[in-house]
C-alpha cells in the first residue's frame, strides 16, 4: 500500500511563481495501491475524530456490479465500515442505464442521505461527483472509493452536473480521502480502465487552450505549475497506457496517480482549464445528445480521447494561420447573429429551447470579453515567435495521440466507441462545442479567425478518420 505523498506536494506549489494564485489542495489523504481498500476504516474513523456519530455512515453506489478480489466491492465496504459503524446505502440511478447526475437523481440522494454522519462514494465519477455534491450539502466528511481509472474527477473540487439537459461543471468539494485500490482497479472492465487513458489524452490540448486563453485576455488564471502536474507525467501515461489492457498493477497504480494529480490541478486552479479545453466540450455534447435522445453514452473519457485528436488536428491549422499573421484579421461577430447560431445548434436535439436556454448566456459572455480584447490581441501578434513556441510546446501532434491510444487499444475514431457514435452526431459536436460554455477554446480562435466553417468540420473529421484508420 502506497501513500500518496501530498506533504510533497504542497510544498511543491507553495514555492510556485504563481503560489498566491493557487487553491489549497484540499484532499487530506490519498492512498493508492495494493492493500489501499483496508485503510477505509481508519481513514473514516479520522473523519469522525473522538466524537460518537449522530447519525450512520451513507454509503453511495450506482447499480453497476463492481469487484474486489473476485467478490462483490459494494459488499465489501460495507462490511469493512459496519464492523465499526453504522452504515446506510444510498443507490443512485436506474437498473441498465448509466448515472447521470440530472435534477431528479440529486434530489433523491439528498434525501436519502440526511442526517448521515460521513458520505463514503464508491463509484466512477459520476457517482463521485454526486457524492461531493451531497457532502458539501450536508457538511459531511467525505472519502471517494475508486472503483476504475475512469476520468480524473475523484480528486478536483467540482462536480458536472446535468442542468437543464446541459452538461455544467460546478463547484462542490473536494474529496477528504481517496482510496484506489490495486486489486479493485484490476477487476474493473478493461473500458473503463481505458477511458483514464482517453481523459488524461487532454493533457496535450487542453493546456493550450488555456494558454491561448489568458494571452488573448480571455482568462487571467493560467498556471504553469498547475498544467505540470500532469503534463509532466506524459512519457509515464504513454508507457502504462499500452499495459492497461494487460491489467498490469504497476501501470494502473501509475495511471491512477496521474489521474490523481490531473484531478489536483483542475482544484488548484480553481477551473477545470488545465485538463479541459475543446475536446471536453465535445464530449459533453455528445453525452448530452445520447441523454436527451433516451440513449446510453460511450464512455466520457473515452469520447475525449477521440475529441482529443480532433482537437490537436484543428491546433495544427490554427498555428498555421496564427503564424502568418492571422492575429491581426481576427474577427467580432455580431451577437445577433450568434444568438442565432447558438439556438439554431441545439434546436435538433432539444426542440423545447431549455439548452439553447442555457447556453446562450454564457456564449454571450464569452463574446463579450472578446469584443474587450483587441489591446491583448494586439500586443500577443507583436511577440508571436515566442507563444507559437510555447503552444507547440504544450501540444503533442494528432499522429501521437492516434498512436498512443491506439497503442493501448483505446478509441481513435467516433465510430469506434462504445456504443457508435454516427457521422452526423459527430459533426454536430464538433461544430457546436463552441457554443458549450464560456471557457476560450482552439475552436473559438478558429471562429475569430475566420476559418472556423461548415467545411472546416467536414475536413477536421475527414482527416480524424484517415489517422484512425491508418492505426
Amino acid at each position: 500500500m502506497d501513500t500518496f505523498d501530498l506533504g510533497a506536494l504542497r510544498r511543491r506549489l507553495d514555492a510556485a511563481p504563481e503560489a498566491a494564485r493557487l487553491k489549497p489542495v484540499g484532499l487530506q489523504t490519498v492512498v493508492l495501491g495494493d492493500g489501499a481498500l483496508e485503510a477505509l476504516p481508519d481513514v473514516v474513523a479520522g473523519l469522525l475524530g473522538t466524537r460518537c456519530p449522530a447519525g450512520p455512515v451513507a454509503i453511495v453506489s450506482d447499480l453497476t456490479p463492481k469487484h474486489y478480489r473476485s467478490g462483490d466491492l459494494l459488499g465489501s465496504v460495507t462490511d469493512l465500515l459496519a464492523s465499526k459503524l453504522a452504515v446506510r446505502g444510498v443507490l443512485v440511478g436506474t437498473p441498465g442505464h448509466n448515472v447521470h447526475a440530472d435534477e431528479e437523481t440529486m434530489a433523491k440522494a439528498t434525501r436519502d442521505c440526511e442526517g448521515a454522519a460521513c458520505l463514503v462514494a464508491v463509484g466512477s465519477g459520476t457517482v463521485a461527483d454526486i457524492g461531493k455534491v451531497l457532502a458539501a450539502t450536508y457538511g459531511l466528511g467525505y472519502v471517494v472509493v475508486q472503483t476504475a481509472n475512469s476520468v480524473n474527477g475523484f480528486a478536483d473540487d467540482r462536480s458536472v452536473l446535468l442542468v437543464n439537459g446541459v452538461k455544467r461543471t460546478s463547484l462542490s468539494k473536494w474529496a477528504d480521502a481517496l482510496i484506489a485500490d490495486t486489486d479493485v482497479l484490476v477487476e474493473a472492465p478493461v473500458a473503463m480502465n481505458l477511458s483514464g487513458i482517453g481523459d488524461l489524452s487532454a493533457m496535450f490540448t487542453a493546456p493550450a487552450d488555456w494558454y491561448l486563453a489568458t494571452l488573448l485576455g480571455m482568462d487571467d488564471s493560467y498556471s504553469p505549475t498547475a498544467v505540470a502536474l500532469a503534463r509532466e507525467q506524459g512519457p509515464a501515461l504513454l508507457e502504462a497506457a499500452r499495459l492497461v489492457p494487460d491489467a498490469d498493477r504497476k501501470a494502473l497504480s501509475q495511471v491512477a496517480a496521474i489521474l490523481t494529480l490531473s484531478g489536483i490541478s483542475m482544484g488548484i486552479a480553481n477551473a477545470t482549464a488545465p485538463s479541459s479545453g475543446m475536446e471536453h466540450a465535445i464530449s459533453h455534447l455528445l453525452e448530452m445528445a445520447a441523454v436527451q435522445a433516451g440513449n446510453q453514452a460511450a464512455l466520457h473519457g473515452s469520447q475525449v480521447g477521440v475529441g482529443s485528436i480532433v482537437a490537436s488536428l484543428m491546433w495544427r491549422r490554427v498555428l498555421d494561420e496564427l503564424a502568418d499573421g492571422g492575429l491581426s484579421r481576427v474577427q467580432v461577430p455580431d451577437p445577433g447573429g450568434a444568438e442565432a447560431e447558438v439556438r439554431a445548434a441545439f434546436s435538433g436535439i432539444d426542440p423545447s429551447g431549455n439548452m439553447a436556454e442555457e447556453c446562450w448566456p454564457v456564449y454571450e459572455r464569452k463574446l463579450g470579453r472578446w469584443a474587450r480584447a483587441r489591446e491583448q490581441t494586439d500586443l500577443a501578434a507583436l511577440q508571436w515567435p515566442s507563444h507559437d513556441r510555447a503552444l507547440r510546446d504544450l501540444l503533442a501532434g494528432p499522429e501521437a495521440l492516434v498512436a498512443a491510444l491506439h497503442s493501448a487499444g483505446a478509441p481513435v475514431q467516433f465510430c469506434e466507441l462504445t456504443p457508435s457514435v454516427d457521422q452526423d452526431a459527430a459533426r454536430w459536436a464538433v461544430a457546436s462545442c463552441r457554443f458549450l460554455r464560456d471557457r476560450f477554446s482552439v475552436a473559438d480562435m478558429a471562429f475569430f479567425l475566420g476559418i472556423w466553417d461548415e467545411s472546416c468540420v467536414d475536413s477536421l473529421l475527414s482527416d480524424a478518420a484517415a489517422l484512425g484508420s491508418l492505426a
